[in-house]
């Protein structure tokens, strides 16, 4: 049986990632602790096929979609399959080979994100779901290996990143419900650890404060972006609130927008007559619930599009690390109601 690099990382007495890094001529690897680890994989008759394959050609034609936090999530829902699709189909389009790789907060401890490129043979990756809590988040600045990140800006010489102008989308999806007669709001978020809920939160903030209106924090529900939490949090705030503390409800997603709806026709409620509920993402099932959802559709098919667009320019040396920021659009549909003010 071939030696792996485990094999290789135990007979030199070190990680399998420092055995990756010396093979990979890292500087924080010392001379001896490189000969020590290049004398065990010699004696071992280690052949790191990967390597040898990446390094057999100029570029690269490998790389990948790797999601943070999916294992998680309680449900699959449409915005990681429209990621999907256009990430493979930028891939597709310019005969790339793309894999997906999941992965969450503990096995980014574990395993670097340039660890994870050299062990299958990756020259870049779309990353997302990272959280600002995240050791990918911390890290990535410092990587020699092109990524790019989708609505999380971190910074770093080979890390850009897709996004839309969250502030501004929301923004304009709060003023939307305010010009429809809305006064009386209630916010419901996704995580509090999540740089787009922050972006989000300062345009609600922005709209609501140009139109002397506040938002105090009883009117605040905080969830993990699950459907579940957001008809759990809504159920709970009726009870609490009691039917007439507000008239609409603002979602940080769509999925948060259909657990609002949920709740609120559990509660014997209809929307829009009794409460207007708006959503965020543009997600397909928006167009088919009942009532069909307003919501501010961020093109998310194309963000994962020119996620992959802009990491293959990256490894191909054509374009720096940079931050993209693609247009989104509101989708006013029936979960609206306009009042008489």
């Amino acid at each position: 049986m071939a030696a792996t690099i485990q094999d290789v990382a135990r007979a030199a007495g070190v990680s399998a990632g420092t055995v990756s890094r010396a093979m990979n001529n890292y500087p924080d690897i010392s001379a001896k602790t490189r000969e020590r680890i290049l004398e065990a994989a010699k004696e071992l008759q280690y052949s790191p096929n990967l390597m040898a394959k990446s390094l057999s050609s100029k570029h690269s034609r490998n790389i990948a979609l790797i999601l943070s936090g999916f294992l998680e999530d309680v449900m699959f829902n449409d915005f990681e399959t429209m990621l999907m699709k256009g990430c493979y189909q930028f891939a597709n389009e310019h005969d790339l080979d793309i894999s997906m790789y999941v992965i969450n907060t503990k096995t980014q401890a574990e395993k670097s994100y340039e660890q994870l490129c050299y062990e299958y043979n990756i020259a870049g990756a779309v990353i997302f779901g990272l959280k600002s809590t995240d050791p990918y988040f911390k890290s990535l600045a410092k990587t020699r290996k092109p990524c790019v990140t989708i609505d999380v800006e971190i910074g770093g010489k080979n890390v850009s990143n897709v996004t839309n102008d969250h502030v501004a989308a929301f923004e304009e999806l709060t003023q939307y419900l305010i010009d429809q007669g809305h006064r009386k709001i209630a916010l419901v978020c996704g995580r509090e650890n999540a740089t787009v809920t922050a972006h989000r939160m300062e345009g609600a903030m922005i709209s609501m404060k140009r139109n002397g209106l506040d938002l105090p924090k009883e009117l605040i529900i905080y969830t993990n972006f699950l459907k579940e939490e957001a008809s759990a949090g809504v159920a709970e705030f009726l009870k609490k609130y009691g039917r007439e503390r507000v008239t609409a409800f603002l979602c940080m997603s769509d999925m948060l927008a259909i657990g609002t709806i949920e709740a609120l026709k559990e509660a014997g409620a209809k929307v829009p007559d009794d409460y207007s509920v708006v959503g965020y993402d543009g997600i397909y099932v928006t167009e088919y619930t009942d009532p069909k959802i307003t919501t501010v559709d961020q093109n998310i098919k194309d963000k994962g599009y020119e996620a992959a667009h802009l990491l293959y320019d990256m490894i191909e040396g054509t374009r720096s690390a940079q931050n993209c920021i693609l247009p989104h659009r509101l989708e006013i549909r029936d979960s609206v109601k306009k009042l008489d003010v």
